[in-house]
């Protein structure tokens, strides 16, 4: 079995040994990284007939190689007691080749997969994954006197917690990546925005039917505005990017960061003991429509079984073995990463910071119902102005007009206002 992801060997090695000792067959697990050196030793592999038996894939990238005939097709193996495995919106949203993708597909003159049929299935996912979550240091959140295993449950609860921390321990409240102008927007802003406001509101507002003045919209960009007055962004955050925040926040340098399911096997790997590390959901602001986020994760990494496989039906067999809901568990628990099949929410199993992640997944989430576009000129402009909040260079009073401006201009260009 091969794959990019290095720090995922230890997991996936362990269950090929179970694997073994149940099967009797040995699986031997390679990885090969950077992203570019993987792709490279799959495609001259793919020439020369020296695929592995078993192959890790960006999900959804399987219909390209599948159309090429590198992979064996699992359509008659993936019955329906396997399936039920699966998160909702995983396999059965992604895994299955869609009458939606095929008609895309059709009319998309670069698509390449134009041989694959609709419900064909080639892959199966292992690793899920969504935005929108925070780790807090435990530690750090104890030696400021509160309570680690009681997360906030409103946005108005953590930004207290922030600044009593750095009140009484000087560590700062939070890190994230905020050199990319799209964190702030997206893994903050966002969420916050889609629960205090409801999706209908919230879709109106982006779609140029409402606007960014609304108080629902306003109390967020006044959340965000008090992070930066209060001065808890960690020291030197708008010259920090995704990867160095989480490199920042494992060495204790901030109390808490924002990030993905991912960003929790990202912080393991950078040596931070997992039982110093707690994890939720965005919380929503006091008084939101939506009292918690939902967050409906999609599939991330599948595995295969390639044309060069000597042994299929084993192959297909561990791969059944590898989705089990016993073996992800024990790939959640060594990794940090969050598999794409139903594990228990016991800490025993998966690991205790692994159960904040799995208690706020949902079959459903606003984002997923919601139609909102976000157009790139207001997107941009209220980009930049989250950013120059921490610079004190504008306000949400003066900020939400300029979006709001933006916005319009935008929408004008397109004929009008997106219809509901």
């Amino acid at each position: 079995m091969w794959t990019w992801k290095v720090f995922h060997v230890p997991g996936l090695e362990a269950i090929a040994k179970n694997f073994e000792e149940t099967e009797g067959v040995k699986i031997t697990v390679s990885a090969f990284n950077p992203d570019e050196v993987y792709r490279t030793k799959i495609t001259t592999s793919a020439q020369s007939g020296d695929l592995p038996d078993v192959l890790s894939y960006w999900s959804q990238g399987q219909w390209e190689m599948a159309a090429t005939d590198l992979l064996l097709e699992l359509t008659d193996q993936v019955d329906e007691a396997w399936q039920n495995d699966f998160l909702p919106g995983t396999f059965d949203k992604y895994g299955i080749f869609s009458q939606d993708k095929f008609d895309s597909c059709a009319k998309d003159d670069k698509c390449t997969f134009k041989n694959i049929s609709v419900g064909q299935v080639f892959s199966v996912p292992y690793l899920a994954g969504q935005a929108y979550f925070v780790f807090g240091n435990r530690q750090i959140i104890s030696d400021a006197g509160l309570d680690p295993n009681t997360p906030p449950k409103t946005a108005d609860e953590w930004l207290e917690m922030m600044k009593t921390i750095k009140a009484k321990t000087g560590v700062p409240g939070l890190v994230t990546g905020v050199q990319n102008p799209d964190v702030m927007h997206f893994w903050i802003f966002n969420p916050l925005a889609i629960t205090s406001c409801g999706v209908e509101t919230y879709d109106a507002i982006y779609n140029g039917r409402g606007t960014f003045t609304n108080p629902c919209t306003m109390r967020v960009l006044d959340w965000l505005y008090q992070v930066a007055k209060e001065d808890l962004w960690m020291p030197g955050i708008l010259q920090t990017n995704i990867d160095p925040a989480d490199v920042a926040f494992s060495q204790g340098k901030a109390a808490f960061d924002v990030g993905g399911t991912y960003t929790l096997g990202f912080l393991l790997s950078q040596g931070m003991d997992a039982n110093n590390i707690i994890s939720f959901a965005v919380p929503p602001l006091e008084g939101s429509v939506e009292k918690t986020l939902k967050v409906s994760p999609f599939p991330l990494i599948d595995a295969m079984v390639t044309k060069d496989c000597k042994k299929p039906e084993v192959a297909v067999k561990f791969l059944r073995f590898l989705t089990s809901p016993e073996q992800m568990s024990v790939f959640a628990k060594m990794t940090g990463d969050l598999p794409a099949v139903k594990v228990p929410a016991d800490p025993e199993k998966v690991g205790s910071t692994m159960v904040g992640l799995l208690n706020a997944l949902s079959e459903t989430s606003p984002f997923s119902e919601s139609k909102a576009e976000i157009l790139q000129e207001p997107g941009l402009v209220l980009k930049t102005g989250l950013q120059q909040f921490i610079t004190a260079e504008t306000t949400p009073e003066e900020l939400a007009p300029k979006i709001d401006a933006a916005n319009e201009a935008a929408w004008g260009a397109r004929g009008g206002p997106k219809n509901p």
